[in-house]
């Protein structure tokens, strides 16, 4: 009796023991699997970053900005920076990227961009539900992060859209994303 007891004991200790290191290898394992995804996300938004930075995206960017600025309305380059957005704003609907990250690297394009554009991607979407809705997503969600942190892109105005389409014509292979209006960029009150 007192050896059944005992068995029953350490069967009793060894199931506890096994289920608290199961436990503790899914509470691991779970944080592993975090750690991995907020990474990967991570070397997304760099990829994407290259992309908008690097050919062909700065010639569209830099083109864009040229036909924009000589009064062009519809450029095939506005399409091609609207469609790398589309791909970044899907990626943040199927939490590939962080919308915070996206938020510090591209609301200042992205608003700007919704602001000189916004009309006729809704006209665009009267006809095709589907288009840019990732876009347009975004840009909510960029729009919302920015009012809870006070900034300045809520109010972007057309003058602002033309500064920064002056600055764009500054854009060469390599260089570095504005993330940010410049000093002496002065959005709208």
């Amino acid at each position: 009796m007192k050896s059944l007891r005992s068995a029953e004991f350490w069967t009793a200790f060894f199931t506890g023991a096994l289920a608290g290191a199961t436990f503790y290898a899914l509470f691991y394992a779970r944080a592993q699997i975090k750690e991995a995804h907020e990474e990967a996300q991570v070397q997304h938004l760099l990829a994407l970053e290259q992309q908008y930075e690097n050919e062909p995206m700065a010639t569209y960017r830099k083109r864009l900005a040229e036909r924009r600025l000589k009064g062009d309305d519809e450029p095939a380059d506005l399409y091609k920076v609207l469609d790398f957005f589309e791909t970044v704003g899907r990626l943040v609907d199927r939490d590939y990227l962080n919308v915070s990250d996206v938020w510090d690297n591209f609301a200042y394009p992205m608003l700007v961009l919704n602001k000189d554009a916004g009309n006729m991607i809704h006209d665009y979407q009267q006809e095709d539900a589907a288009a840019y809705v990732g876009f347009t997503s975004l840009v909510k969600k960029l729009e919302d992060i920015e009012a809870a942190h006070h900034g300045a892109l809520t109010k972007v105005s057309t003058d602002d859209v033309q500064r920064f389409y002056r600055e764009e014509l500054s854009v060469g292979t390599g260089a570095p994303i504005t993330l940010r209006a410049h000093p002496g960029f002065h959005l709208a009150p």
